[in-house]
Formats: C-alpha cells, sequence, structure tokens
C-alpha cells in the first residue's frame, strides 16, 4: 500500500535544514584553515583530511546537499544514492561511538573540560543528526544484507591509505593505530578486528532497519 505523499512544505523544510547542516558541518571542519595553523599542530595541512572523522562528515555533507538539491529540483534520485547516505550513516555512527569510547580524553580531543564546537559538531552532533534524517526519512528502497558489504569498501580503503601514508609520513591520524600508543602491532591489530567486527555488525543493523523503514515517497 502506497503512503501518503509527504506535504511540499515539509519537504522544503527538510532541504533547507539540510543545507544549513551542510553548512555548519564544513564549518565545523574548517577545510581552509588546515595551513593556516602550526605546522606542528596534529591537524595541519594534508594531516586534517586523513582523519576518518573529517572525510566522513564531508560524506555527509555531500549527502545532505544532494537531497536538498533533489527537493528543490522535486527529482527523484537514483538507487546509487541510498548507498551513498546508508554508508555516510554507518561511518558517521562509528566515527560518533569511536570518539566517545576512544577518543574523548586524547590529543583529538585536547581539552575536554572545556566546550569544543568542532569536535561537538563533527563527533556528536554530526552523526546524531544524520542517523535522525535516515530514520525520519527513509529511502525508498531497502538494503539487502548483501548489498550492505559495499559500506565496508571506503573504510578498508582508508586503512590502506592510513599505513601507507604513516609509513612515509610517520603520523597516525589515531592514538590506537599507532604501534607505539597501542602496545604495538598486536595492539593495533587488535584494533583493528575489533573495529572490523564492529563495522559489519553495524552495518548489518543498519541493512536490516532499512528493510523495515523503506517507503514509497521520499525522493530518495
Amino acid at each position: 500500500m502506497r503512503k501518503p505523499e509527504m506535504p511540499q512544505k515539509l519537504k522544503w523544510i527538510n532541504a533547507l535544514v539540510l543545507v544549513i547542516m551542510a553548512i555548519v558541518t564544513i564549518d565545523a571542519i574548517k577545510p581552509f584553515d588546515a595551513w593556516k595553523i602550526s605546522p606542528d599542530s596534529p591537524g595541519y595541512g594534508w594531516n586534517k583530511f586523513s582523519y576518518f572523522t573529517v572525510q566522513s562528515n564531508l560524506i555527509a555533507a555531500t549527502c545532505y546537499l544532494i537531497a536538498a538539491f533533489a527537493i528543490f529540483r522535486k527529482k527523484k534520485l537514483g538507487e546509487w544514492f541510498r548507498y551513498l547516505r546508508g554508508g555516510a550513516v554507518l561511518y558517521m555512527m562509528v566515527t560518533g561511538i569511536v570518539f566517545a569510547l576512544l577518543l574523548k580524553n586524547t590529543a583529538v580531543n585536547p581539552d575536554p573540560s572545556h566546550f569544543n564546537w568542532s569536535n561537538f559538531v563533527l563527533h556528536e552532533f554530526g552523526p546524531f543528526f544524520i542517523t535522525v534524517w535516515w530514520l525520519l526519512w527513509p529511502s525508498r528502497s531497502p538494503i539487502t544484507a548483501r548489498e550492505s558489504f559495499y559500506w565496508l569498501l571506503f573504510p578498508f580503503l582508508w586503512v590502506i591509505y592510513t599505513f601507507i601514508r604513516a609509513a612515509m609520513t610517520g603520523w597516525y591520524p589515531y592514538p590506537f593505530l599507532d604501534p607505539d600508543t597501542a602496545g604495538g602491532m598486536v595492539g593495533v591489530s587488535t584494533y583493528v578486528v575489533g573495529l572490523t567486527l564492529f563495522f559489519v555488525i553495524l552495518c548489518q543493523l543498519l541493512a536490516w532497519i532499512s528493510r523495515v523503514r523503506a517507503n514509497n515517497y521520499t525522493l530518495y
């Protein structure tokens, strides 16, 4: 049975909120400040764009803008968008959970006793927002358990990139990937295996939710 069409006014409000969230996310990342800070800062230059957090938030911001553009044009998006948006939800959820469990009291958050706007948006509000948006406005078509494994391609490539770059620069984006702070390669391997299992479990959970929540009245 076809669900009732969402009122156009509500769609436009949704689009405006998505544009605002994309702007807020980019402002929190501050991409143009990457080379303006001290070269000794861990987020200097290309280091900033090597964080999984930053890349995940950029993917999320891209999703917001694409969805908003589709609403403004009143044009349905292709099936590809459900994969992109579902992946963004997965990556942002992992970003928020890993920050809360492993990074809140590390150099990633140098002064936990003081409120940091960028950290709040990128690690806490961003994951919350995209998850709520995905649940309230689910995609037209579901993601199967098998298809959800496509979402693991990006984190897999990111890990390869991170270790190749670390071998050349000696810089690791997170302490649990650095052998010097994670208990050697055994410690790093333990973290990587644990996070891989977490990714797999979470992507299967999101795929199941997408099958429960799929509808036929959204544009994406």
